[in-house]
Parts: structure tokens; sequence; C-alpha cells
């Protein structure tokens, strides 16, 4: 895939070629799997959430079932948001973008559809485990051990599809979003492979173990989940527009950088490691300001001049505004791994704030703006099958929920790292003194859920549009 040598791709998404049916002609029961159980972790690890934070309200409220304490709800929480939403809809949302740019069929969409079933399968079953209290403990590899197979051989069907749909495309140049999927399908089972591995199956010793941990988070966030999340913005925004994307050597150049950059660190700055591989991680991190300002330039010079319009469709609304809380995250990620910061937010909700809003605001938004376009496409409906009221209150309540939840725990993680910094607090009281941010919290989290509640009513009420008119047209038939 050699996108620096060769001349910068003619084909635009809002080009008549690139506007013939691909994952519509083949079965689409497959990719509407991945996303309606996407959507359903999403609200099961939601409701975890809003759990978790209200054991800052109430910590005796239901003290007396271990399965519901905080530290195993947190991390079933994580397994949910990562494995049961994450990487399902990331895997729908390229399978489509494959198929769509490709100008071909799915590859093997009864196989797609058995690894959909297969991947939540386990997700339940690892989910459910971690409530019992067989979690790793390792932060972002939450789900047990037996389990890493069963992912994996899920994942293999699911992606290997998506490859040959790939291969089976029309000859012709590649498009910027085609780069940033397939690099994501090939991502993943690296990471995840070699994290089970050396964590799982032949554990490392010593601080080893935790390094491997923190590389693998960093790894999954920063270059799978981007990758996926950004390959839907380099479709959607210009395509919508009407615009070419105003320069495919920016975008080769950012999707170069960041997994070159965005594969380092992750370890925090106070780690028992060798000092030169703490100064790699913070140089890697800062780095990572080359995609991050390519990646803004261009967008900027696509739609510049039609800004106006950017909140006309719900796709577009979606995407530009999880594109801008990427940039927002990229860039405290940056400030948060400077020597003089980090040792002040380390070890406070700081970190956590990022991860909201990287996870919340900018991941879970694009795959919002892009299920609004693709899904009624995949049921043969037209744009007007979603609900206009449900649509609009969907984006604000989680648009809000995530800006509550980001700046209260932002606000917290500040307050905590510098009444820490003072010897003369006591931890007892800088948790007191910063824990009406983090209550705050909670206001974020139940608007998240509820935004999601009317998301998965909406699709629902899509999916039973598409069933009247499937038997509609039987009755016609007959």
């Amino acid at each position: 895939m050699n996108v620096i040598a060769s001349p910068a791709p003619t084909i635009s998404p809002a080009s008549p070629q690139a506007q013939k049916v691909g994952a519509e002609a083949s079965c689409p029961v497959g990719m509407l799997t991945l996303f309606a159980g996407a959507l359903l972790w999403l609200l099961a690890a939601s409701l975890l959430g809003l759990r978790t934070s209200l054991n800052f309200h109430a910590p005796t409220f239901l003290a007396g079932h271990g399965y519901l304490s905080y530290g195993r709800v947190h991390a079933a929480q994580n397994a949910a948001l990562l494995y049961g939403f994450g990487v399902p809809s990331a895997l729908g949302v390229g399978l489509w973008l494959l198929c769509r740019l490709g100008r071909t069929t799915l590859a093997g969409p009864a196989i797609v559809f058995i690894g959909a079933i297969f991947w939540n399968t386990a997700v339940a079953l690892g989910v459910g485990a971690v409530l019992c209290g067989g979690g790793t403990g390792f932060d972002g590899f939450e789900l047990p051990a037996w389990c890493a197979p069963l992912l994996f051989v899920a994942y293999l069907m699911i992606g290997l599809c998506g490859l040959l749909t790939f291969h089976q495309r029309e000859a012709g140049p590649l498009y910027p979003s085609q780069w940033f999927v397939v690099g994501s399908f090939f991502w993943f089972p690296w990471i995840f492979s070699t994290a089970a591995l050396l964590l799982l199956c032949v554990p490392a010793r010593g601080v080893l173990q935790a390094t491997t941990a923190w590389w693998y988070v960093r790894n999954f966030d920063t270059v799978f989940l981007g990758f996926a999340g950004l390959a839907s913005a380099f479709y959607f925004i210009p395509k919508i527009l009407g615009r070419p994307l105003r320069s495919h050597y920016q975008a080769a150049l950012a999707f170069w950088t960041l997994a070159l950059f965005g594969s380092w660190g992750g370890m925090p700055d106070g780690a028992p490691l060798p000092s030169w591989i703490i100064s790699l991680g913070v140089v890697g991190t800062v780095l990572t300001a080359v995609p991050i300002l390519t990646v803004a330039t261009n967008f900027y010079q696509t739609v510049r001049a039609d800004l106006n319009a950017l909140d006309a469709d719900p796709t577009l609304r979606f995407t530009y505004v999880g594109l801008m809380f990427w940039i927002i995250a990229g860039a405290q990620q940056i400030v948060g791994a400077l020597p003089r910061v980090s040792v002040v937010t380390d070890f406070t909700w700081f970190g956590a704030a990022q991860e909201e809003l990287f996870h919340y605001g900018f991941f879970a938004l694009t795959v919002f703006g892009a299920l609004y376009y693709i899904v009624p496409r995949l049921l043969g409906l037209d744009q007007g099958a979603w609900c206009p009221k449900l649509l609009k209150w969907h984006f604000r309540l989680t648009f809000l929920g995530v800006l509550f939840s980001y700046i209260s725990l932002l606000v917290a993680g500040i307050g905590q790292g510098i009444l820490l910094a003072n010897s003369g607090n006591s931890f007892v009281d800088v948790m007191r003194r910063t824990m009406f941010p983090v209550r705050f919290n909670l206001t974020g989290d139940l608007l998240v859920v509820l935004g999601t509640i009317l998301f998965l009513l909406n699709f629902a009420g899509v999916l039973v549009a598409a069933y009247r008119r499937c038997c509609a047209e039987r009755k016609g038939c007959a």
C-alpha cells in the first residue's frame, strides 16, 4: 500500500463512482448484528459507569453485593466499552467503508454474522466473569485469560472477511479511509495477541508486565480506535459536503505519523523503568502533534467554505464534533506527558478525563454519525427513516453528557494534582476537597445513558420500518 510514492488519488468520496452500491448489495445481517451488539454494549457500559459514579454519592448503596463493588463494576465497564462497543463498531463501519469505496460486495457475510455472534457471546461471558471476580486486574485488558482465544478467533473470522473484501475491490487508487480501515484491521490482532501472550499465557516478570499493559492500552486507544474513527471522518465529511479532500498527501502523513508515534509511550513518569524508556515515550507522545495538526489543517481547508453547512446533516454534526474532541483529547495527552505537568497530574482524574473525551466524545460520536448514514442504506430506506426529535435530543444529551463528564473530571484532576503537591495536605483532605466535581460527573453519565437509550429507540424504529416494508413487498408480490 504505497501512498507516498504514488500520485495523490483523484477519486473523492463524492464522485459518482463511489456512489455504487457495495455493502447494500450483499447480506447486511452481519453488519447490523455488529452494530446492534455494539449499541447494546454501549448502553451496558454507560449504565455500569453510572453505577460507579453513584459510589461517590452513596458509598453504601448495594455495598453488600461483591459483584457490584466499585473495582469490579469499573473493570466490567471498561471491558464492555472497549470490547463490546469499540471493536465491533470499528469492524462494522470498516467493513461498510471497504465495500463502498471498493465498489464491491462483502466477502463471506455469513461468516461475519457468525463471528459477530461469537464475539458478543465471548464478551458477555468475559464481563460476567469480571463481575464475579475473575478479571485479570490489567486496565484495558480486564477479560479473563480463557476469553482471549475466543475473542481472537471471532476477530479473525470478521477481519479476514474484511481483508478479502479489500482484495476483491475494483482496481483504482486507494482513498485515505481505506488506509485507516486496513491499518486498524491489522493493528488489533497484533497488539491483542502480544498482550495476551505476555500478560496471560506466558506472563512476563516484574515491571515488564505493567509496561506491556501500558503499551497495549496506548496502542488500542491511540492507533486502533484512532484509525477507525478517522477512517469514518475522512469519508463522510468530504462526501456529504460534496467536496474532495483537500490533500491526500497530508492524509498519508497523518496515517504514517500516527502509526509510528502513536504506538510509543503510555508509561507514567514515575514508573520504575530506565529513564530513556520514559523519555522515549514522552517524545513519541509529543510527536503525535504532527498527525493532529495535519488532520486539523486538512479538514479545515476542506470545509472552510461550508462551515455553515456542518450542522445541516446529522452525520456531519456528529462526525465533526467527534473530530474536534479527538483534537482536544490528543492535545491534552501531549500536555499531560510533559514532565513538569505529569508530576502534577499523574495518578489523578486528569487521565480519566482524557479517556472519557476520547472514548465517548471522539469515537462514540463518529460511530453515531456513521450509523446515521449507514443503517438506512443497509435496510433499503432513506435518511428520513430516523425520527428527527429522537435524533436531535440524542445529540444534545450525548454532547452535554460528554462535556459535563470531561470538565468535571478535568477540574477534579487538576485540583488533586495541585493539592497533592503540597505535603501539608493529607490524602483524605485532598479527596474530600475535590469530591464535588467528581460527584458532578454523575450528571454527565446520566445524560450519556439517556442519549444512548434514545438512539437505541431510534435504531429499533428504523428496524421496524424496514421489517414492515419487507412484509408489504412480500404481500405485493403474492
